[in-house]
């Protein structure tokens, strides 16, 4: 349930990301995620999410006039500006200002930016035995772009995007059963590894999912020649940063005990 409850309130706080939001935007995912909340029967236990719960009903209803109730100090919801980065700025300054960016700026994208990315991930994703069974297909133009949107179902309303990189996984790098899932840990690895270097040379960017069902990734196999010794890890939206501040998903983190465990 948490898991359930946690998607549906990212995707309030993702609306509220968007340059153009909906007119009374949410009301059927709002409905279910009110229902959701009333099956957790231990509040003790599930104190994170319903406080981020409360939060985003609160400032979704202050958005609509639906109340006038005061909004809790957790916002779904926070502002961005970005500062560009050079060679001295710290790893920890590029890590910790990392988002998922909805309103991309006007400015051209420079390629050779993307290229260094791409270049710098390469080099820093570990790797089982340093196969490097991983690739990115970076795709400009426009119109492919359009259809490759219209195959991924978690892009509307995302405004500027410029160029869409397909994160790939090489099946023959890995061995037998045993390796079954490797291509996802090794591919999601260097996803991981190239959002970071995107960052550091100030592209913006935007995660898009590639669950999906078997007719769709063949759809996109198609456009883009993907052959069959490849897995589609993920799609990564790129594009430049926005001068002014802008609104991004709050994107809260539960807190550390709730997700470390030390052995002695």
């Amino acid at each position: 349930m948490s898991s359930i409850v946690l998607a549906q309130i990212h995707s309030i706080e993702r609306a509220f990301s968007l340059k153009n939001i909906k007119k009374e935007f949410g009301k059927e995912l709002v409905s279910n995620l009110k229902n959701n909340i009333k099956f957790i029967k231990n509040n003790e236990n599930y104190k994170y999410e319903l406080t981020l719960f409360n939060s985003a009903i609160a400032e979704y209803n202050k958005y609509h006039d639906y109340s006038k109730e005061n909004i809790l100090e957790i916002k779904p919801y926070k502002k961005y500006k970005h500062i560009r980065f050079n060679t001295s700025s710290s790893f920890k300054k590029v890590i910790l200002s990392r988002h998922s960016i909805r309103n991309f700026g006007d400015t051209k994208i420079n390629d050779s930016d993307v290229v260094k990315a791409i270049y710098m991930a390469k080099n820093t994703t570990p790797s089982v035995c340093n196969r490097q069974g991983y690739e990115a297909l970076v795709v400009r133009n426009k119109e492919t772009c359009k259809k490759i949107l219209a195959l991924q179902n978690g892009n509307s309303g995302i405004s500027g995007i410029q160029n869409i990189i397909v994160v790939c996984s090489l099946i023959p790098s890995f061995f037998g059963s045993n390796e079954r899932n490797q291509p996802y840990i090794d591919g999601g690895i260097f996803l991981m590894s190239l959002l970071n270097c995107l960052h550091f040379n100030n592209i913006a960017s935007c995660t898009l999912n590639w669950s999906t069902d078997t007719k769709t990734d063949k759809n996109l196999r198609g456009l883009l020649k993907i052959h069959d010794s490849r897995v589609i890890i993920a799609l990564i939206a790129i594009g430049t940063y926005e001068v002014k501040e802008i609104n991004i998903a709050s994107s809260h983190r539960k807190k550390l005990n709730k997700i470390i465990k030390i052995v002695e």
